[in-house]
């Protein structure tokens, strides 16, 4: 099965597609149903794959939305602009880590990696739009530099900020153990209560079991 069904949310749809390893990572597949447009985040691999997803899933891909820049989250980014014509969009402050990212999997994996051809870079926290709907752009440094989460209002796209009983790690260039707490209590602040928070790897939970975690854990 090339994709996973996660469930309907409001006029979304959503889908996961965990690449290989040694990443396992999600890109996850926004579907806008009323428009039929289709969002694009975070295709670490497996262009393959994410590409009959995307036929299976149906709808018009729009564009590619990185929560940041690390291999793992955008070794499909060049293919997928070719396939249907998009651009990739990230944070502005993300854009050095973008620029390392080949040199980076060489240095995990020995091979390297082209990156996004149609880079766009956005700064602060806009409202990103897929079909009708706008999507919030929470800026969460730490992880990395220009680092966001992608809130959808019914759920939210943490990346690799927030994992389920877990936190991404500051150990790369850029990262911050300071920034990445800062960053977790102000989204877990911000978002819905009663939201759903999908992270880089591994299962998804509520906000509300975030909150109760992150209460004892840090």
């Amino acid at each position: 099965m090339a994709h996973q069904h996660l469930g309907e949310f409001g006029d979304f749809s959503l889908s996961v597609v965990v690449t290989s390893p040694p990443w396992y990572e999600n890109c996850y597949l926004v579907s806008h149903r009323p428009s039929g447009a289709l969002a694009i985040v975070d295709p670490g691999g497996d262009a393959p794959r994410l590409l009959e997803a995307v036929t299976a899933i149906g709808g018009t891909p729009a564009g590619i939305l990185l929560t940041h820049g690390h291999p793992d989250h955008l070794g499909a980014a060049a293919a997928l602009e070719r396939a249907f014509g998009i651009s990739t969009r990230a944070h502005i402050d993300e854009s050095p880590v973008i620029a390392a990212a080949s040199d980076l999997n060489r240095a995990f994996t020995g091979q390297s990696q082209p990156g996004p051809a149609r880079l766009e870079t956005f700064s602060g926290e806009p409202l990103e739009h897929l079909g009708g709907a706008e999507i919030r752009v929470i800026h969460t440094p730490g992880h990395s530099p220009g680092g966001v989460c992608y809130d959808f209002g019914p759920f939210v796209l943490t990346g690799d900020t927030l994992f389920r009983g877990g936190v991404g790690r500051t150990d790369l260039p850029g990262g911050s153990e300071h920034k990445l707490w800062e960053s977790i209590d102000r989204l877990l602040g911000l978002v819905a209560e009663d939201a759903m928070l999908f992270c880089g790897h591994g299962p998804g939970w509520s906000v509300a079991e975030a909150r109760r975690w992150w209460a004892l854990a840090s």
